[in-house]
């Protein structure tokens, strides 16, 4: 979820809310090429969730005889003046001498400690079929296990290491240094020992309700290929769904290095962020930049490389080119290997080829549906001024596909011009 930079010059990725600006534009019937890009594909690009749920059991850590055989140790050392002979400088002693293998000094032991835990990742998807099919990133509908280890133990241990420091440290007065030594111990030993049970995944699409809360609709895994550097793709599938937007797929063919490219997607950085509510979260941003080389990744896998920003959460958005036609899919952004920071202005883009591939494999056809045949036609007579060419129309985009975010704003900004 790599990939989870604002608004890129030019483009208005929230056509719909920002009426006021894109009615001036259609009165002057001049608009920009993001501002038209924006307003055609927003529709069809997703904010989508993968989230696991699990318990984390933690059993307890009882000292040993190898433990005991270092508290005799510490105590002969104060006994010769070696270390100190108060009881914390010998506790310190003996928990220096256990930092490096904890394991041969503690034993796990019942009863086992249960806490709930929860990882949420966001990135972006867009529909491929009217009836549901869609695309995103191999790395967005499933977490490495590594990293799903680190995260539940990131939320599930603190408290638990805290009590078990505790009860270490309840015979001595713990300095500073003693709780850090009890901390390493004790937080090592149980990393090493937690066991995750219970696991759940969901994949699915956040919405917003009336009341803007969060809204979840499951989706169902179609296919997935290998995680970047492989062939980072994954085919989603909505049961139930009709007439949905959707977004076109152009050849490898339609752009050339120097073209520029528009990434949609929901970065990290506003998804995350307690600045803005959550309903106008919802809205794709759109950056542009240009497409500056070709490169092969280590598994012989082309990708595309730009100067378009992209950050964690815009993974599995569309690419496109100045036509609206997907060229690709965002999928990660370049690391500083000295800092390991996010280095700036280097996305990496999965080429459209490749994404057809899938596609074909997993029986599906892309198709554009009628809604964004209809939507797409009122766009035309909206940003030409022709609004009362354009009104019909969006109210017919309006009953196919009542829950499309975007075109009840064109319409009580077309209601306005025809006033």
């Amino acid at each position: 979820m790599q990939t989870t930079r604002l608004l890129a010059a030019g483009a208005l990725a929230m056509a719909a809310l920002a009426v006021s600006a894109t009615g001036a534009l259609a009165d002057s019937h001049e608009v920009a090429t993001g501002t038209r890009l924006a307003a055609r594909t927003d529709p069809a690009v997703q904010l989508i969730g993968l989230s696991y749920t699990g318990k984390v059991v933690v059993p307890q850590a009882r000292p040993n005889k190898a433990f005991l055989g270092l508290v005799a140790q510490a105590k002969r050392h104060a006994r010769l003046g070696h270390i100190p002979a108060d009881a914390q400088s010998q506790l310190k002693w003996v928990l220096r001498a256990a930092s490096a293998k904890p394991d041969r000094y503690l034993t796990a032991s019942g009863p086992n400690r249960t806490v709930p835990a929860d990882m949420l990742g966001l990135c972006t998807g867009w529909w491929l079929t009217p009836d549901g099919y869609m695309v995103t990133g191999a790395h967005c509908v499933s977490a490495v296990p590594q990293s799903l280890r680190s995260n539940f133990a990131t939320k599930a241990l603190p408290k638990i290491n805290q009590a078990d420091m505790a009860s270490l440290l309840k015979s001595v007065q713990p300095d500073t240094e003693l709780v850090n030594l009890a901390g390493g111990v004790i937080g090592k030993f149980n990393a090493d020992h937690m066991r995750i049970t219970g696991l759940t995944k969901t994949i699915a699409i956040v919405t917003a309700t009336s009341k803007d809360k969060p809204h979840v609709t499951p989706l169902t895994l179609v296919a997935k290929g290998a995680q970047y550097p492989g062939e980072d793709f994954a085919l989603l599938k909505l049961r139930g769904a009709r007439n949905v937007p959707t977004v076109p797929l152009g050849q490898d063919r339609d752009v050339r290095i120097g073209d520029t490219l528009y990434i949609s997607g929901f970065p990290g950085l506003i998804t995350n962020s307690p600045v803005f509510d959550f309903r106008s979260k919802l809205y794709p941003s759109l950056t542009e930049g240009a497409y500056n080389a070709q490169r092969k990744t280590v598994l012989g896998v082309p990708y595309l490389q730009s100067q378009a920003p992209s950050y964690h959460g815009n993974s599995g958005g569309p690419v496109f080119d100045k036509d609206g036609m997907v060229i690709g899919m965002l999928i990660a952004g370049s690391v500083d290997e000295q800092t390991l920071a996010e280095a700036e202005n280097h996305s990496f883009i999965l080429p459209v080829s490749i994404i057809r591939k899938r596609v074909a494999a997993a029986g599906v056809k892309p198709a554009e549906s009628i809604t964004t045949q209809v939507y797409d036609s009122a766009l035309d007579d909206y940003f030409a001024g022709r609004y009362r060419a354009a009104l019909p129309k969006l109210r017919r985009v309006q009953a196919l596909y009542p829950a499309h975010p975007y075109v009840g704003g064109f319409i009580a900004d077309t209601l306005k011009h025809l006033k």
